[in-house]
């Protein structure tokens, strides 16, 4: 049995692949894995991976041939790992992700001594925005909710600039409600919403995408990480309310930590910037609606 694998879904972006796997060899333990999979990039650079890789025996690169999204894409690389390494945990992150953290796996096991997790979440800085990503909320989006926010997010599909704008907002809402704790709080209560410090650790809530670490007692119940499998966006809410159903347990611990350059895959589209815009608005509306669709027939209303 390997002890860690990482699956490490590759699109385009090849020096973020590059950083992130050179982060990991200098963090991670000499039998830990890396499975890249390459999510049908089409480019070349899937293949430069592999001939750059060929002689490691830490890599496997996986080549897709044509774009799958985000869910399918690290099921492939789940459903890989672990049946062929059968591993006691594996982590999914994001490309653009860079680990730092020598003890990073001896925590993670620490962790689960402590706490028997299914999946686990990291702290995950944006150093770009000075934001803490994570965790993301304590009680999850509500039918009549997500019925809002799809309208919302159908209304930012035709009018895609003022989507420019909110993006914006948002950042910076998150920079400053990152640096002080008394503003978060403040504007938690204004808005609604949970209270919730990334500094710390939390159960069943939910957790951020860009690293997500299953554990092997995760792996014996479930056949993909990712069920259902939206093309990309709303990942988190799935797992939650997929956990929440089957009684798995979700730890936020800010002591295992990682740095997101978030949104370097969409600066590799070549594309304009309201086509980026676009695209991203699109998939938006998609998996809102999937999820939607999954609530409902998933979960009474009186659950959700």
């Amino acid at each position: 049995m390997s002890k860690v694998c990482y699956v490490i879904l590759h699109y385009k972006n090849i020096k973020d692949t590059i950083k992130c796997i050179k982060s990991l060899k200098e963090t991670a333990s000499k039998d830990s894995k890396f499975i890249i999979v390459d999510n049908g990039s089409g480019d070349g650079s899937g293949k430069k991976l592999l001939n750059l890789y060929k002689d490691d025996i830490q890599c496997d690169i996986l080549l897709l041939e044509e774009n799958v999204g985000f869910s399918k894409g690290n099921n492939t690389g789940y459903q890989y790992a672990k049946e062929k390494y059968n591993p006691k945990f594996i982590v999914i992150t994001n490309n653009d992700v860079v680990f730092y953290q020598e003890n990073f796996e001896p925590r993670i096991n620490d962790i689960y001594e402590e706490t028997h997790f299914d999946v686990l979440g990291p702290d995950v800085y944006i150093p770009r925005h000075k934001d803490h990503q994570s965790p993301l909320f304590k009680t999850p989006i509500s039918i009549d909710e997500l019925k809002d926010e799809l309208e919302q997010y159908r209304y930012y599909k035709d009018n895609p600039l003022k989507f420019q704008r909110r993006l914006k907002l948002h950042a910076e809402k998150n920079m400053i409600c990152s640096k002080s704790k008394l503003i978060n709080t403040i504007y938690s209560k204004i808005k609604g919403k949970d209270i919730l410090d990334y500094r710390k650790r939390y159960s069943d809530v939910g957790l951020q995408g860009a690293c997500l670490i299953f554990s092997n007692q995760f792996m014996q119940q479930e056949e993909k990480a990712f069920n259902p499998e939206p093309f990309l966006y709303e990942e988190e809410v799935f797992l939650f309310y997929r956990c929440q159903k089957k009684g798995y347990k979700m730890v936020y611990d800010p002591s295992i930590a990682i740095r997101h350059e978030e949104a370097a895959s969409f600066e590799n589209l070549k594309i304009d910037k309201i086509g980026k815009l676009s695209f991203m608005l699109e998939h938006h509306v998609k998996a809102r609606e999937e999820l939607l669709h999954y609530l409902i027939e998933e979960f009474d209303n009186n659950e959700v």
